[in-house]
């Protein structure tokens, strides 16, 4: 009810998940070019960071257009993070 997503702007709803997993697949496609130019701990620890600082301008989004950017960036944040603390060599 906040941002009147009521009605004939339900949509808005699901689209905030979509862009969301349009957030992912570009952080899937950034992820590993980060992790191998700069390292995998520097890329987690940098994802980490400004996940919390996304996290917390998303809290306080003022309107949907700027939540949805954000949205966008905590999918594409989450790529660079979960893959780069999970992968291992295999040597």
């Amino acid at each position: 009810m906040q941002w009147d997503l009521v009605c004939d702007r339900g949509y808005l709803k699901d689209l905030t998940q979509t862009i969301f997993v349009v957030g992912v697949m570009f952080g899937a496609m950034i992820c590993t070019t980060v992790s191998d130019k700069f390292g995998r701990k520097p890329a987690f620890l940098f994802s980490l960071w400004a996940m919390v600082v996304v996290g917390v301008a998303n809290a306080f989004a003022p309107n949907y257009y700027v939540f949805a950017v954000l949205r966008l960036f905590t999918g594409a944040l989450q790529q660079v993070c979960i893959p780069s603390c999970i992968i291992q060599y295999s040597f």
